[in-house]
């Protein structure tokens, strides 16, 4: 399936981490993401993305959280709380450029969704700066811990 069970040690916070994708030439659809949270009754799902623009100066991080829907009714509030607590976390912790936490209706992965769900574009592909920081193992450790710094207070 694609699916992978780990315990990230960076983190040592205890959190089991369910990878739906690790390596690039995995294909794993929204829905079929979804359905993980779900089956593992996941306490929250962090969808991770990098975003892109036409104008290359565009820079910062956003979080996408469920619009209320009856769709998501039962998850949209503990969404948008959890969201908005690791967004500031990451905002924080790292200084980026802060895009806000963004309410979205037209995403399957939060549609599909039974469990708590929240999706960070961590910085633009399209921003050469932001594009380079990306791809060095220092900037996404800082990343990691902040969004596990994030996640710890929003679980609590």
């Amino acid at each position: 399936t694609g699916v992978q069970t780990c315990a990230l040690p960076i983190f040592k916070k205890g959190y089991t981490v369910i990878m739906t994708k690790t390596e690039n030439k995995q294909m794993l659809g929204n829905i079929a993401r979804a359905q993980v949270g779900n089956v593992s009754k996941a306490n929250l799902v962090i969808r991770i993305h990098a975003d892109s623009n036409n104008n290359s100066s565009v820079s910062g991080a956003s979080m996408l959280v469920p619009t209320d829907t009856k769709n998501t009714d039962s998850i949209y509030k503990v969404s948008k709380k959890y969201g908005q607590v690791v967004f500031t976390s990451l905002i924080k912790d790292v200084g980026m450029n802060d895009r806000g936490v963004v309410d979205r209706a037209d995403m399957a992965g939060f549609n599909w969704s039974k469990v708590p769900v929240i999706l960070v574009e961590m910085g633009f592909l399209s921003n050469p700066s932001e594009d380079q920081l990306l791809s060095t193992v220092a900037y996404q450790d800082k990343l990691a811990m902040a969004l596990a710094d994030g996640i710890e207070v929003a679980l609590k």
